[in-house]
């Protein structure tokens, strides 16, 4: 039988910070999206979710403002260039994995969710892509950065 921890702990690989900020990005409601901070908070996972939605590639700027802000206000990173950088370029590969950078005329609402143990940083996004409500589809993807000391 499966069970939720088998999700979190690759037996081979031990800890895959990617895998964690895809689930956390999936969770459906926010009391589902708490248990699994702490779960992973127990872990020595720091971590935390929000929405971002925007039009296209010209809301860039703001989903990487978003997502800094939701780390530096949840102590993910502190304040300074070698953590907000590499934040910032985590959130241009996810958007790009997501194919929101490219969806030119596209709206988009998805959840954010980042995972961070040790100098390790995770990002993904999951949600909603579309020109039109009855021609959008779900889409996930997910970056991975070293942050500096």
């Amino acid at each position: 039988m499966i069970q939720w921890g088998d999700f979190l702990i690759d037996p081979r690989e031990g800890e895959d910070l990617c895998r964690m900020a895809v689930l956390l990005a999936m969770t459906v409601d926010q009391k589902m999206e708490r248990d699994l901070i702490l779960q992973l908070q127990k872990r020595g996972i720091k971590s935390a979710a929000t929405t971002v939605a925007g039009f296209g590639i010209s809301s860039q700027s703001n989903i990487i403002r978003n997502v800094v802000n939701l780390c530096l206000n949840t102590n993910i990173i502190e304040r300074k260039r070698e953590h907000v950088h590499p934040v910032a370029h985590c959130v241009l590969e996810v958007t790009q994995s997501t194919r929101a950078s490219d969806a030119i005329g596209q709206n988009f609402c998805f959840k954010a969710a980042v995972a961070r143990k040790g100098n390790h940083f995770a990002l993904s996004f999951y949600g909603n892509l579309a020109m039109h409500e009855l021609s959008g589809h779900k889409t996930i993807g997910v970056g991975f950065q070293i942050l500096g000391d």
